[in-house]
């Protein structure tokens, strides 16, 4: 039994970790297909948005969560 308590708060936390892990969904950008970290898309003071990676106007967002 005393072996368990031991174990117990490290599985817990690999645990935590794996599901953290397994819930940030990849952000790809659909124009180009590359992965980014955070969105490529740039707000214009005309209200489009720019996408950094390809220099192109856009209405709404490009990236897609994967």
């Amino acid at each position: 039994m005393k072996s368990i308590t031991k174990w117990l708060p490290l599985l817990a936390a690999i645990a935590v970790a794996g599901i953290a892990s397994a819930a940030s969904p990849k952000m790809v950008c659909s124009l180009t297909g590359k992965e980014v970290k955070t969105c490529c898309c740039e707000k214009q003071k005309n209200g489009k948005l720019l996408c950094k990676l390809t220099g192109k106007m856009l209405d709404k967002c490009c990236y897609k969560g994967m």
